[in-house]
């Protein structure tokens, strides 16, 4: 486990791409919105992508420079093209989601910038699964974490999308987190993948247990979220958001990562951590798309790093 670590920079590991939802097309992909929250948060970010040399790309370049991100460790891919997602919502805002494969992100090379980068202080390096479907991005990241292995907390929201995973990327993904979020559905798939036997309520101390995780954090939709620590007997609960304020649920886990993410960097308790962060994502819920329109939204969470 690598964790106690101070406020500072994040890295970020994945897919940056346009959302196309059936009214419109918004910039996405769970690494952008976590990055997005944590920028706006007040935390520093590095993203680490791919997009491709089509007009969709060169979009993605100039709106990211537009909001403040630095595009250094967005790679250009001449062959492959930009990340899409359609997005379409249930009749609860549940999003469904159909991922267009063989991606830019998809190519994401070790190249001399992400050298540099990864022999510097970071704080904390986050990824999930969906950049590790093609080999390529999947070596890639585990270079980075191999040079960071002594100095960074790795964290892992693990965004499992069908039929983006295989139970190799499950286990290599759990055997270099030390903070781990999942939600519910999410957890019945890794008790598969590993052939837990045991009830899943059980499976998160089997993972504290087994891959040395420093803690856990799993969502739950209306039943609220729940946080499980390494040494703890007993878990940290917070209610869920009454069904009737959500109008979708479009990023809510990332928003909830971002503020786990800057909370744990900045020392809080863990009741807190996980009050702060369930709070976080419910107003996310309470407008359309994943990432508000209005900036004016951050300023009652903002960190003065």
């Amino acid at each position: 486990m690598r964790l106690n670590k101070p406020l500072g920079q994040v890295l970020v590991y994945g897919e940056v791409l346009f959302d196309k939802f059936p009214d419109r097309t918004s910039l996405g992909g769970a690494p952008f919105n976590y990055a997005f929250h944590l920028n706006h948060l007040g935390v520093p970010v590095r993203l680490i992508s791919r997009v491709g040399g089509d007009q969709q790309g060169q979009d993605i370049m100039k709106r990211l420079q537009s909001i403040g991100f630095s595009i250094e460790g967005v790679q250009l891919d001449i062959i492959h093209p930009t990340g899409e997602v359609e997005v379409n919502l249930d009749d609860k805002g549940v999003p469904e989601f159909n991922i267009l494969p063989d991606r830019a992100y998809d190519y994401i090379e070790f190249d001399s910038y992400i050298e540099a980068l990864a022999r510097k202080e970071i704080a904390l390096v986050y990824f999930g699964t969906l950049a590790q479907r093609h080999s390529t991005s999947a070596e890639t990241l585990y270079k980075i974490l191999k040079l960071l292995s002594s100095r960074s907390t790795f964290m892992m929201d693990i965004n499992l999308r069908y039929p983006f995973y295989t139970p190799d990327v499950i286990e290599k993904s759990l055997q270099n987190c030390d903070i781990l979020k999942v939600n519910q559905d999410e957890l019945s798939v890794i008790k598969e993948s590993l052939s837990f036997s045991s009830p899943v309520s059980r499976l998160p101390w089997y993972l504290l247990d087994r891959y040395k995780i420093g803690f856990l954090c799993v969502t739950k939709g209306e039943e609220g979220t729940e946080l499980y620590e390494a040494g703890s007997k007993v878990s940290f609960h917070c209610p869920g958001l009454p069904q009737e304020e959500v109008v979708d649920t479009v990023g809510a886990g990332d928003a909830f990562c971002a503020m786990l993410t800057a909370g744990y960097l900045a020392g809080w308790p863990k009741q807190t951590l996980i009050e702060k962060a369930t709070e976080f994502s419910h107003q996310i819920c309470e407008f359309s798309g994943a990432l508000p329109e209005n900036l004016e939204f951050y300023k009652p969470f903002r960190f003065n790093s």
